[in-house]
């Protein structure tokens, strides 16, 4: 009976146990993360706890616990107690961290408003917002327009040109005017003025004795252009024509001559270089029978004396506004005497007669009597011959000026063969610094340096003494 006593209740006690183990098997998931489950219901339970304790009154009261329930309460409570002291989170749950936290953020059954401003529909656009592409199509259409009308006007002022004077160009020379396709003649005929810019036409003339022939050189205002309009209101400009004529060598003795404008004298001192080389003195013309506002740039004064005769005395002093210069030289050239000095060729010259005047849009009538002067210049140029006296003074300068050149040619090529020659020195020395070789590397330094003494060395001529 002791033995039965006793083994009653171990096995109520073990058959306990296996029960209590077989419930909590079925209550949880036979997976690895059984145990992670088991602290999320916990923590499930604790916001329940709170979430009933900040419950309204209203709420319906729990109802009252099973006999089953506290059966298995005490073992549940006891694992729940031992996991909150072990549990390193506890501090989370802890009130006094997060003060001025609200647990859980406000639930509200509203939904978020949407404002929608009304914007209002217009149908037609806004022409104020495009007042920029307004005012560039503005100035577009001004340019188009002004090149559309300066192009025809320069073409009317060459072509009325070409009328008045072409009969008097005809009994001076047998070829008159160019032909081809961009050219710009009167109706009826194929040679006229050839456009080489919107405000410069060219005309060639040829078949005159006295010269080779004449090439006529019209610049015009730049009228198709809007900027140089308004740019020619604030400087006004004249409208030009340039007579050059081409002279033979036998065509009359060398000398230079120039009769210009002041202002224009001073440019064409410093681009020309026969004045700047054989006229360096500016005369006023009253010295020569001349108006005051034209300068005189001569190399013979009896070269001056022959070509100012009175005919071309009182046409220069009546039409002396319209003259902008008149130019006659058998050195004439384009180049500065800057460039001259540094070339080691010759320039090339030509013997000209070159006329620059002014013209009269509304009135071309005047260019005529300058036309007319000068074929007379021309005629005069034929005739004319130097004293001996003089023409061998011209020649002395030229032959001056022609030995100043040589000279300086010489030096010029000098420097370019020493400029080579360093540069050939210096390649070689690249060349043997790259070998790999320092006895020819030494002996390369050693020649260099024997040359430079050299060349420090003064130059000593020897005199040779005959013995008595």
């Amino acid at each position: 009976m002791k033995i039965s006593s006793v083994l009653v209740p171990v096995v109520l006690v073990l058959c306990g146990v296996l029960v209590t183990q077989a419930y909590e098997d079925v209550a949880l998931e036979d997976d690895d993360f059984a145990e992670f489950e088991q602290f999320d219901a916990e923590d499930d339970n604790a916001n329940d706890v709170a979430d009933f304790e900040n419950a309204e009154p209203s709420l319906p009261k729990p109802k009252p616990a099973t006999p089953d329930q506290f059966q298995s309460s005490p073992e549940v409570e006891d694992d729940i107690l031992v996991e909150d002291e072990d549990n390193e989170f506890e501090h989370f749950q802890d009130p006094e961290e997060f003060e001025g936290f609200q647990d859980t953020p406000p639930k509200t059954s509203e939904q978020p408003k949407i404002t929608i401003s009304k914007v209002p529909i217009t149908g037609r656009p806004r022409w104020d917002a495009y007042w920029l592409e307004g005012a560039l199509c503005v100035l577009l259409g001004a340019y188009a327009l002004a090149y559309l009308a300066g192009r025809a006007r320069n073409t009317a002022l060459a072509t009325n040109l070409l009328k008045l004077h072409k009969p008097l160009l005809e009994d001076n020379f047998t070829l008159v005017g160019e032909t081809g396709s961009d050219v710009v003649s009167l109706p009826g005929e194929e040679a006229g003025w050839r456009r080489e810019a919107e405000h410069c036409f060219t005309m060639w003339c040829s078949g005159r004795s006295c010269c080779e022939g004449m090439l006529l050189t019209l610049k015009l205002i730049k009228r198709q252009d809007l900027l140089n309009v308004l740019i020619n209101v604030a400087r006004p400009k004249a409208d030009t024509l340039q007579m050059k004529v081409q002279l033979g060598k036998d065509d009359g003795d060398p000398f230079v001559l120039c009769i210009a404008q002041k202002k224009t004298a001073t440019r064409l001192a410093k681009e020309m270089h026969d004045l700047s080389v054989f006229c360096p003195e500016r005369r006023p013309g009253d010295k020569h029978g001349l108006p005051a506002s034209l300068s005189v740039m001569s190399e013979s004064g009896e070269a001056t004396a022959g070509m100012l005769d009175a005919r071309a005395t009182q046409c220069i002093t009546l039409y002396h506004r319209k003259i902008n210069y008149i130019h006659i030289s058998d050195r004439y050239t384009r180049v500065a005497p800057e460039e001259q000095q540094a070339a080691t060729t010759p320039p090339e010259t030509e013997k000209v007669l070159v006329m620059s005047i002014n013209i009269d849009g509304e009135n071309d009538e005047d260019a005529r009597p300058l036309l007319m002067l000068l074929f007379h210049m021309l005629d005069k140029l034929k005739r004319m011959r130097l004293s001996k006296e003089a023409l061998a003074k011209c020649e002395k300068r030229r032959q001056k000026v022609t030995e100043v050149w040589m000279r300086g040619a010489h030096a010029a090529r000098q420097e370019q063969a020493a400029a080579r020659r360093e540069e050939k020195r210096k390649q070689e020395k690249e060349r043997i610094l790259q070998e790999d070789d320092p006895e020819k590397q030494r002996r390369w330094e050693l020649k260099e340096q024997k040359r430079q003494l050299k060349r420090k060395t003064p130059k000593m001529k020897q005199l040779k003494v005959k013995a008595l």
